[in-house]
């Protein structure tokens, strides 16, 4: 690790008067704790080996993505109840609630929609709208973003101490920045005005899919 620490800030490592010394094999050394903390800062999120201290054999990537898969509907907020029934294609009761808690009467939405369609509507349209690709990929973790798409029961352990795993996640990490605050930007719309969610809903059942395959995910590619 001292040698990643050497090639990424060769200057820093040089002026650092840090300990190279371990208590056990078990643990880090200052210096090392010392690089681990400005790739934590600088590159990417380490907050478990930055709290637990404890060597382990791989780089921990700590999922970005939601974890509404796991969370009960209930719990939800209204608007993210909203866009998890669109995935799920949920029943009508579930939708006559919604309309109580977001006050809005939703035309009938359809089933099945096509995703390619979809994507090239949203490139006609301007404004925050085109931004609902997007969080479909987020909310079934198929961004193509390392980060954003593994979960705690789905993680990676086979990220090893080298250069080029480093700088792959790092940029995936930046990748996943922007992917994230274009989500959110998606979400406050959403919920600054329940009124969008009937504009959401008018633009997925213009890409229905009318003759969908027997497929177990609400879009047909």
């Amino acid at each position: 690790m001292l040698q990643l620490y050497q090639y990424y800030y060769p200057d820093t490592y040089q002026q650092s008067k840090a300990s190279v010394k371990v208590a056990s094999l078990e643990t880090y050394s200052e210096k090392e704790l010392e690089f681990l903390t400005l790739l934590d800062e600088q590159f990417f999120p380490l907050p478990l080996l930055l709290a637990e201290s404890e060597r382990i054999s791989y780089i921990p990537v700590e999922p970005l993505g939601t974890s509404w898969y796991y969370d009960n509907f209930e719990e939800l907020g209204a608007t993210e109840k909203f866009l998890m029934s669109l995935i799920h294609g949920l029943d009508g009761d579930t939708w006559n609630d919604l309309e109580g808690e977001l006050e809005q009467d939703f035309p009938p939405v359809a089933s099945y929609v096509n995703y390619e369609k979809l994507s090239q509507e949203c490139k006609k349209l301007r404004g925050t709208i085109t931004h609902l690709p997007i969080a479909l990929d987020m909310l079934t973790q198929s961004t193509g973003n390392l980060w954003l798409d593994i979960s705690y029961e789905n993680d990676i352990v086979d990220a090893h101490w080298t250069v080029e795993v480093i700088d792959t996640l790092r940029e995936s990490y930046t990748e996943a920045q922007t992917i994230l605050q274009k989500y959110r930007q998606f979400t406050d719309w959403l919920d600054r005005d329940t009124a969008n969610c009937i504009k959401v809903v008018r633009l997925w059942n213009r890409c229905k899919e009318t003759n969908p395959k027997i497929h177990n995910h609400y879009l047909v590619a």
